[in-house]
């Protein structure tokens, strides 16, 4: 059965992809239209997130709740309006470095804990096991955060045989950018592959589990790529019939 109310919601996704897709023949008006949807609903759907938050992070438990203990948060980030006044816009500086002090102090913690103190304890481990496999994986994984650092060691020319080592830990590097490369590349491609499966209604999509109808639904998807086209197809025509149209009312200038 049918549901005709998300058949056209369906219809609208397949037509704002295809809107996205037209900017791989050129920039036209249909891509702006979708870039501006995008912009004007994220922005919106942003905004409400961020007031909704603020009413249940801070409205709710002082005048609900009975908390007081966010009203010297709630005075710190009304600090922040004052920057709009001549006369107090220095006030805003408070807020400002409380925030950014914060900020950096548990960035550089979270940061230090995931991508040093994490790597140091994976580096410490056995080398050789009795597992020929485990043996190569970690004198790989030890060897190779060894060399990669040596390259970022600066102090000292790299030449000779310091120079070559430090050429070995540049392989390294170019190895595991390169995997991450394609992963991402194969990220990608698996979003382009589950798109098509959209717009050409395959029924391995899962229709229901992102909530966009259902199989009954998918199969009658391709109707709207035929309307986006003759649409599409029709403003290339106006357009190709409008630039000959132009050039011979410009006027043409005479040599004297």
């Amino acid at each position: 059965m049918v549901n005709y109310v998300e058949l056209i919601g369906l219809w609208i996704a397949v037509f704002v992809t295809l809107m996205v897709f037209s900017f791989l023949y050129k920039e036209n008006p249909f891509f702006r239209l979708a870039e501006y949807i995008f912009v004007g609903l994220s922005s919106g759907y942003g905004f409400a997130a961020a007031l909704r938050l603020f009413a249940n992070q801070a409205l709710s438990p002082i005048f609900v709740g009975g908390s007081y203990d966010f009203v010297i948060p709630l005075v710190l980030g009304s600090l922040f309006y004052t920057q709009f006044s001549k006369k107090y816009s220095d006030l805003y500086r408070l807020p400002l470095s409380l925030a950014i002090g914060y900020g950096l102090g548990v960035t550089v913690w979270s940061v230090t804990q995931a991508f040093l103190i994490t790597q140091i304890r994976a580096t410490i481990i056995p080398v050789f096991t009795g597992d020929l496999v485990t043996t190569i994986d970690n004198v790989v994984l030890v060897v190779g955060t060894i060399l990669s650092l040596s390259y970022f060691i600066l102090y000292r020319e790299q030449k000779g045989t310091w120079g070559r080592i430090t050429r070995v830990g540049k392989y390294f590097i170019l190895v595991t950018l390169g995997a991450v490369f394609g992963s991402t590349v194969l990220g990608r491609m698996a979003l382009v592959i589950q798109r098509v499966q959209f717009l050409t209604g395959d029924p391995a999509f899962p229709w229901r589990a992102l909530k966009i109808g259902t199989v009954d639904e998918g199969r009658l998807a391709p109707w709207a790529i035929i309307f986006f086209l003759v649409v599409f197809g029709f403003y290339l025509y106006r357009t190709r019939n409008e630039k000959p149209q132009t050039q011979a009312a410009s006027p043409t200038r005479t040599k004297t």
